[in-house]
């Protein structure tokens, strides 16, 4: 069965095969006129409400909508600076018309054509010249060979792939035989975050063009199934397992060939008003901050009494912590070093501090000081943190 964004890139190529066919006077309030602009940004925001509880929720970091309330923007209102949550964070970029969805995403070949399984999807091709293309192994080079303008999945190595020769057609991947692609992944460096120097890497195979929608809200997926949009996220892979830089200041990055059917470059308004003007390229109109790096102390209050001496304490950071940066946490009982005590990383935002056999008295004050050298994945430092405790008797 084709994929969800698999059908996204079919619906993209029937549309563009419709040409001057499309529609665009319609209820699906599509702005072709001008650059591709950025109307809305969709993600989850963190909050500290007057108690210090911190809560999360999907909002409307950049833009508007006529059905939008309070609680769907930033804590201090609409395009106000936003403080994004570092882990387990989607973004949904709504565009106010459709973009080339050739450069975004790239479908799958049967076997690597190159440096990977992936090829770019050629300008003008339409679903049956991809039909071309994925037909059986026996047919495939007459049917798809590399002198046909809209070949894809041609193999590119030097030595063959596999035992397909070079300049012989792989083939589309498509195992159900339907005619179509089986899957589509983001190509690198399309689109992305820029968190201070930091190039986020990204989630290729879990970010996608959605060439649907528009700026009715339906009853199912809500303000999220608002489009047309590009849906992204950081990459899942170790280090840094979907995670965002913490306390940094970012902005969305976009390929110069992220453009429209005129060639436009994408550009973001003021505040996503697609009345006003935005030059083409220049996205600088929104920005946001992540997430601070901290550590919650799980198992007692700073400060607390009657604390059990055999008892773990359990430190849960807002974002995953690099392994090798633990040994900035030292104990100690006055101003003698505690050293009968293990450091482990049960989860990659968890750390457990198991306490030797007899380390702590009882009745007896501890500090536990986190210094600056303990960072999350990306290097970036921990504000420096102390933990008072006395043991039970």
């Amino acid at each position: 069965m084709i994929s969800t964004r698999g059908m996204a890139w079919f619906a993209a190529a029937l549309i563009a095969a419709a040409g001057a066919c499309t529609d665009y006077d319609s209820a699906t309030n599509l702005n072709p006129d001008g650059p591709p602009m950025i109307r809305q940004v969709r993600l989850k925001e963190v909050r500290t409400d007057a108690n210090g509880a911190v809560t999360q929720r999907r909002i409307f970091a950049f833009g508007t909508h006529d059905l939008a309330e309070d609680k769907d923007y930033p804590a201090l209102g609409a395009n106000s600076m936003v403080t994004a949550a570092v882990t387990s964070n989607a973004f949904r970029i709504i565009v106010d018309e459709l973009l080339v969805g050739n450069y975004i995403e790239e479908i799958q070949c049967r076997a690597p054509i190159d440096n990977d399984a992936y090829d770019f999807v050629p300008l003008g091709a339409t679903p049956e010249d991809i039909a071309k293309c994925a037909v059986a192994k026996d047919v495939l080079p007459a049917s798809c060979p590399a002198s046909f303008e809209k070949a894809t999945c041609i193999c590119h190595l030097d030595g063959g792939c596999g035992d397909v020769e070079q300049g012989k057609p792989v083939g589309v991947l498509d195992v159900n035989q339907d005619g179509a692609a089986d899957d589509t992944r983001l190509i690198q460096g399309a689109v992305g975050i820029q968190c201070g120097n930091i190039d986020v890497p990204m989630d290729l195979n879990n970010s996608y063009w959605n060439p649907s929608g528009d700026q009715n809200r339906p009853a199912m997926g809500g303000f999220d199934a608002l489009g047309p949009a590009i849906v992204m996220s950081a990459d899942q892979n170790p280090p840094h397992l979907g995670a965002l830089p913490t306390g940094q200041m970012c902005t969305l990055k976009f390929a110069p060939d992220i453009v429209d059917k005129t060639n436009n470059a994408i550009c973001a308004p003021p505040g996503g008003d697609v009345t006003k003007s935005c030059t083409p390229g220049d996205v600088s109109a929104f920005q946001f901050m992540t997430q601070a790096f901290t550590l919650t102390n799980q198992s007692f209050m700073n400060g607390a009494t009657g604390v059990s001496k055999t008892a773990p304490v359990i430190l849960v950071g807002s974002a995953p912590i690099a392994a090798g940066t633990l040994a900035a946490i030292t104990v100690k009982q006055g101003n003698t070093n505690v050293t009968a005590f293990t450091l482990t990383q049960p989860q990659p935002q968890t750390i457990r501090l198991t306490w030797g056999a007899g380390t702590l008295a009882g009745n007896t004050a501890y500090t536990i000081s986190i210094s600056s050298a303990l960072t999350d994945t990306y290097g970036l430092p921990i504000a420096p943190i102390t933990y008072n405790f006395t043991t039970a008797p």
